[in-house]
């Protein structure tokens, strides 16, 4: 598997800002993925271990497994944020089947990301019932901005790629999701080929 400092040097992505400091190890993940019930992707792992939480332009926030005290940007279960919806990647559905597991956010209209993150952002999240290959899942965002301004209206759910590196190098990286029903037109500052590290805290709990 190439290294995913080598897939962003490629893609021409620049970093700015300090590293993370201590990424997230082996066993750490082990430990999330024990707590969640689930088997995180491979792509997805890689990119913890390598590279760490941060953001990809002012379009996606990824977040890692990261168990200290205080710091709740951790992937866990929003199965619940899922009851009901309606399906905008071409399919009738209405209810989701199995876990989905967020680890990060998507940005749904023009940048800059909003801080904190509001109704402008989406959940970023894996379909742990939808593998695509031996160790891959599908990837989808979760669009509430209708339901912010239509009262009871289901969110959208919007299908974004095959697995994480699709969503990375294709999505963001070749802008594919710009073709997206919830990029409401794009800037050039969403896909920005920057990646913005996350300080990550160093004092773990057990």
């Amino acid at each position: 598997m190439t290294p995913w400092k080598e897939h962003l040097d490629q893609c021409g992505i620049q970093w700015r800002g300090a590293p993370p400091g201590p990424l997230p190890t082996e066993e750490e993940l082990a430990a999330a993925e024990q707590r969640l019930k689930v088997t995180f992707p491979a792509s997805y792992r890689s990119f913890c271990t390598e590279i760490g939480p941060g953001r990809l332009g002012d379009l996606l926030e990824i977040i890692v497994p990261w168990n200290v005290k205080g710091f709740l940007a951790t992937p866990r279960n929003i199965h619940r944020d899922l009851v009901s919806f309606v399906d905008a990647s071409n399919g009738s559905r209405t209810k989701f089947i199995g876990k989905a597991i967020q680890i990060g956010v998507v940005v749904l209209g023009p940048g800059p990301v909003p801080r904190p993150f509001t109704d402008q952002c989406g959940p970023l999240f894996f379909a742990a019932s939808e593998a695509t290959s031996e160790s891959e899942w599908t990837l989808y965002a979760l669009d509430r901005r209708q339901r912010a301004s239509a009262g009871e209206t289901p969110p959208r759910l919007v299908k974004l790629a095959r697995s994480f590196t699709d969503l990375v190098l294709q999505g963001f990286c070749q802008q594919r999701l710009a073709k997206l029903p919830f990029v409401a037109a794009p800037t050039e500052d969403q896909f920005r080929p920057e990646f913005h590290p996350r300080q990550l805290p160093t004092a773990a709990t057990g």
